[in-house]
């Protein structure tokens, strides 16, 4: 094209641009929608780091022996320990006679079963923090995957219509900005939180169906307050595990799931003002493409080198002269080019920054 884009719209004519904008009709419509899911991805370095301590726990569960005291008939009895006798020793109405050789004949005796266990207030205090763990990882990875699909989108819609120099010009115009559904990690990184996450699931996993796990499927479960016992306050998984359950009761009161919905429609006047130009300036461009047939093109009927030809054969004409002479229009036509451009490129400037400022104006009440 002859003029390039910073020219024509330095040399926009204001009087036919307000000429052309009385003569449109247009409708101008601004949408934003958004529905999304907002995660916290806090809680993977904390867990990530807290199940090793579990695992020493579950591998290595604190056992108490129970012992159960019972006092049976004699022919019933299927253990004398040191415990009965010392009982039969204070019970003497448990003794039915004594034998002339000293020989004691119990009618009763003491019966004392022992058991080991492991269900501790300890222990179930694990139980209950990986069951609760189990169902907020799950929880966290149905919301992940409700993210990924993800919406938040802008759009605005121009439909204009003009009447101008006996010409109908119609212009339909419509832009969609939408945010990418990615996080500004690295792909590094967020490989690395997706390990993370898959390990700690898979460390769950194989909790849940651990011999613990198994074993205190029948205790009862505790809840907050936690009693604050001397193994849970000084051993240090016990510690540990305090730690992750302090850091769900906060986690799941501080920063529950967002979910961010939004449905607006938006008009404004600079938005308008904006397109509208923007209207004119499309109208122009496609005069000048279609004048020029899409080529820069110089007239036919100019032909510089056989003008030149034609001055040089003269017998009269000094060539060394006429050289000086070109040579000398030749740099008053490229100083010239140099300031049209010049001020092509700073009207461009002027109008990309008066630009920026409505549109500016525009995107504050966009929010």
């Amino acid at each position: 094209m002859n003029n390039d884009l910073g020219l024509l719209v330095k040399n926009i004519p204001q009087d036919e641009l307000s000429q052309f904008i009385k003569g449109t009709s247009a409708r101008t419509e601004v949408r934003k929608s958004v529905n999304k899911v907002v995660l916290d991805y806090s809680w993977v370095d904390i867990l990530s780091e807290a199940v090793p301590y579990l695992d020493t726990i579950i591998r290595n569960p604190r056992r108490f022996i129970v012992q159960e005291e019972d006092i049976v008939p004699i022919e019933k009895t299927k253990k004398v320990s040191e415990e009965s006798i010392k009982h039969l020793a204070v019970h003497t109405n448990l003794i039915q006679d004594v034998d002339e050789d000293g020989s004691v004949k119990p009618l009763k005796l003491l019966n004392v079963f022992k058991e080991e266990t492991i269900d501790l207030y300890e222990n179930r205090f694990v139980y209950s923090l990986i069951m609760n763990l189990y169902t907020f990882v799950r929880e966290r990875l149905t919301y992940r995957e409700q993210s990924f699909s993800n919406k938040e989108e802008k759009s605005v819609v121009y439909e204009g219509k003009t009447l101008y120099k006996n010409q109908e010009i119609n212009i339909n115009l419509n832009m969609v900005s939408r945010n990418k559904n990615e996080e500004e990690l690295s792909e590094e990184l967020q490989a690395e939180r997706e390990a993370k996450i898959n390990g700690i699931m898979d460390i769950l996993e194989e909790f849940m169906s651990s011999k613990f796990m198994k074993a205190m499927a029948n205790a009862t479960p505790v809840r907050s307050p936690i009693r604050k016992t001397n193994v849970i306050l000084k051993e240090q998984n016990f510690m540990k595990a305090l730690e992750l359950w302090e850091f769900l009761e906060n986690y799941q009161v501080e920063k529950p799931v967002k979910e961010e919905q939004e449905e607006a429609v938006i008009t404004n006047e600079e938005f308008e003002k904006g397109f509208g130009l923007t209207y004119y300036l499309n109208y122009g461009v496609l005069n000048e493409v279609v004048s020029t047939n899409g080529k820069d093109l110089m007239p036919e009927t100019f032909n510089l080198q056989k003008s030149i030809f034609e001055l040089a054969k003269k017998f009269d004409v000094d060539e060394l002269d006429l050289q000086k002479k070109l040579n000398a229009e030749i740099e008053k036509a490229i100083n010239y080019k140099s300031e049209q451009r010049s001020l092509a490129s700073s009207g461009y400037k002027n109008f990309i920054a008066n630009h920026k400022a409505r549109m500016k104006k525009a995107v504050i009440l966009f929010k």
